[in-house]
């Protein structure tokens, strides 16, 4: 009888190149003080990107809300290094904050980001320095 290695992590299937749909733009976030005693975000790092955003499943979402980091949805795109959790995704209106990032199968031609949706910016109640408040 042959021993084999235990498998550590799901082996998934990569997604084809058609899948990759939907136009997003990656930028990296950062919050530097403002005149008013607030902060401003920054987007030092932008680039486009093609993606495909699906929705996690309510088991997913109710298991990792309970530990505060909720995932809503996974964004699969090629392989780029250095996403952080410091990375948000725009997907037409709405903003997702990258909470992880995950090589798939680690071939490094796809890159698995799990997100959690942010919801719609919008202007309402806040100043005019560019502070940037979501609404669900």
């Amino acid at each position: 009888m042959k021993l084999r290695q235990a498998q550590t992590s799901a082996t998934y299937i990569l997604p084809d190149p058609g899948e990759l749909d939907k136009r997003v733009q990656i930028r990296q976030r950062v919050d530097t003080p403002s005149a008013d005693m607030g902060i401003e975000p920054t987007y030092p790092v932008q680039f486009y990107a093609w993606a495909k955003v699906t929705q996690t499943s309510a088991t997913i979402y109710q298991e990792t809300a309970q530990t505060d980091n909720a995932i809503t949805h996974y964004i699969t795109i090629r392989w780029r290094s250095g996403i952080t959790k410091d990375f948000e995704v725009v997907c037409g209106d709405e903003v997702f904050r990258v909470q992880r990032a995950r090589d798939l199968n680690n071939k490094r031609r796809f890159l698995l980001l799990e997100c959690t949706d942010l919801g719609v910016p919008s202007n309402s109640g806040g100043s005019s320095n560019g502070n940037t408040l979501f609404s669900r």
